[in-house]
């Protein structure tokens, strides 16, 4: 073979293989974005994108939020909604931090979205976790990144996500979906796995999700910025008039322990110097160390966030 043959093969091999990347990753869509319903949603669902854009072109008009990271999935804004009078959507995101919420916002407002009243859940992990660069699952929409609508899709057409879509098309055919994300909905998760897996076997449930690690008590090196940024958001909310519950989760005590005591209370008290008015459900013993409250050790199930609800509204 010449060698300008050999160049010819070698090219179109690499445009017929980028070509069958970017249609499975269009037909497909294992970050569903692209607006495709013929498979079921699956586990890698972008809600940064899906939520946002939901909010963007649907006809309902929600004034407030529930956001934070995937611990508030479970919250129902219904409940919210009957509680207070307003029309709540759940923003919330997979390893949502106080930041991504505040960005979410702020997008909403530019847009003319109505905001009147968010409800806040705050992690400590968001406040020593440093990102490790963005995934496809955490994207954020344009409307919120600043970027153009071709290079978002265009990062999608070719962006790595064979197992993904793999994942969500046998997860289609499944008799049932073990996750659901109402994202054209009410904006919360639902684990019906998690709930077949504990009612039909709580023994080996408990064993499979609830595992002690191996690490306790680490001294944390708590990240400054995450707490100015923590800060940006209330004094916005403020600055804008916007109701704001807020408060600190109950977490399963094992998982509180992974921490040092004092370095969860310096936590708490940079978070309450902030915002003294935050609610402190993590000294909720009667729940923390229930372990039937939860669905594993860092998220519990939707009964405690409706006694989260009941008691912060």
């Amino acid at each position: 073979m010449s060698n300008r043959a050999w160049n010819y093969w070698i090219a179109a091999t690499f445009l017929i293989g980028g070509m069958l990347v970017a249609a499975f990753n269009y037909f497909v869509d294992p970050y569903e974005v692209f607006g495709h319903s013929y498979l079921r949603s699956g586990y890698a669902v972008n809600e940064r994108y899906r939520k946002v854009e939901h909010l963007l072109r649907a006809d309902d008009h929600h004034d407030a939020y529930i956001l934070g990271s995937s611990v508030m999935g479970v919250f129902d804004p219904d409940t919210a909604s009957r509680l207070t009078g307003h029309s709540f959507y759940n923003l919330s995101f997979l390893a949502g931090t106080p930041n991504e919420a505040f960005d979410a916002l702020r997008a909403l407002k530019r847009e003319g979205k109505p905001i009147k009243e968010v409800l806040i859940g705050i992690d400590f992990f968001t406040f020593y976790e440093r990102p490790n660069g963005v995934v496809p699952w955490g994207r954020a929409h344009p409307a919120v990144s600043g970027e153009s609508q071709a290079e978002f899709f265009g990062y999608y057409l070719f962006a790595s996500g064979m197992m993904q879509g793999a994942t969500r098309i046998a997860h289609h055919f499944k008799e049932s979906p073990s996750i659901f994300f109402d994202v054209d909905g009410t904006g919360m998760y639902h684990l019906y796995g998690y709930d077949k897996d504990r009612v039909a076997d709580s023994a080996k449930y408990s064993q499979a999700h609830f595992q002690r690690g191996a690490w306790s008590g680490t001294e944390v090196r708590w990240i400054d910025e995450r707490f100015t940024e923590f800060e940006n958001l209330c004094r916005w909310l403020d600055a804008n008039n916007i109701g704001a519950k807020l408060f600190i989760h109950p977490y399963y005590q094992p998982t509180l322990e992974t921490i040092s005591e004092k370095s969860y209370l310096e936590f708490k008290r940079r978070v309450l110097k902030i915002r003294p008015n935050v609610v402190d459900f993590s000294v909720a013993r009667d729940i923390t160390q229930n372990q039937s409250w939860y669905y594993d050790k860092g998220h519990y199930r939707g009964v405690v966030a409706d006694m989260i609800m009941a008691n912060v509204f």
